[in-house]
This record gives structure tokens, sequence and C-alpha cells, in this order.
């Protein structure tokens, strides 16, 4: 019998952040008859569409695991997710530099840190970073549940 767990990714703030934009943007331009309907039909699909999707990872015990495309928690598209059956599940604290090339962040600096709470599945050298959170007792959690699905060990530090 099949059975998954489901893993929504984390996205983007600035996502979020122009979304809500492009949104008051059209609100003000419609208040004001700025502009024509094709545009604000437009700037009111990409302002949903920026808030509304997300990625979620669907982990099963038969090794057909998907990435699902989401529209406001319903799937729009799915495709296979290539990642490795492991070994053991480790779960451990991380810190991501990400590179900023444009946006707010490149006139303050070339790089953005961020700390996250991270569940990866390890088989030999190789790794698949399934899960990043910000609270340890939920990377925890769902690292045992995980464990339980697959039937490995799940490691971390106590």
């Amino acid at each position: 019998m099949k059975k998954s767990i489901f893993l929504k990714q984390s996205k983007p703030l600035i996502a979020n952040i122009l979304g809500a934009l492009i949104l008051l943007l059209m609100l003000f331009l419609f208040y004001k008859e700025a502009a024509g309907l094709n545009q604000l039909i437009t700037m009111s699909c990409m302002g949903l569409l920026l808030l509304g999707y997300s990625i979620s990872f669907e982990i099963s015990n038969t090794l057909n695991n998907k990435r699902h495309f989401k529209l406001f928690e319903i799937t729009v598209f799915k495709q296979r997710l290539e990642c490795i059956f492991p070994d053991y599940i480790s779960v451990f604290s991380a810190v991501f530099k990400k590179d900023s090339e444009w946006g707010p962040v490149a006139a303050m600096g070339n790089q953005t840190r961020e700390g996250n709470y991270v569940v990866r599945f390890f088989k030999g050298n190789s790794h698949f970073t399934v899960w990043r959170v910000d609270s340890l007792d939920a990377a925890k959690a769902k690292a045992i549940e995980l464990g339980e699905l697959l039937k490995v060990e799940v490691r971390y530090k106590k």
C-alpha cells in the first residue's frame, strides 16, 4: 500500500512582497482609472500567481516521489522527483548563502545568509535536501515520520 508524506518547500520572501505590491499597484491604477482592463487583469493574475504558488515534495514508500507545483494548495502540475533512496536521514542546522546579483540586497552587499534546520537524505557521499524549516522540533518530527515511512535510521544531535 502506498503511503506518502508531503513536504511544502519554503518560498522566497521576495515572491510574497512582489505579489502584494503588484496587487496594490493594480488597485491604485483601478481606483485612478489609469489602466486598461487587459492591464488590470494581467496584473491581478501575476500578483495572485506570486502569492499563491508553492512547491511540495511528495515522498512515498514506493520510491515514486513527485514534485507538486501548486496554486493555492491545489496541484496544478506534478513531475517525477529525482532523489536518492537514503541509507539514513539527518537533521541539522545549516546556514545558506545566496548570491544577490540584483534586487535590494545587491545594494547592501552581494550575499544574503539564511539559517534553517535541514532534513537531508544521505546515501554514501551524496545527499538530497528534502526540507528546510525554521523550527528544530518540526524538522525532527518530520524526519522521524520519514524514517518510519522509509524504514531508515534518523540521525540528529541531541
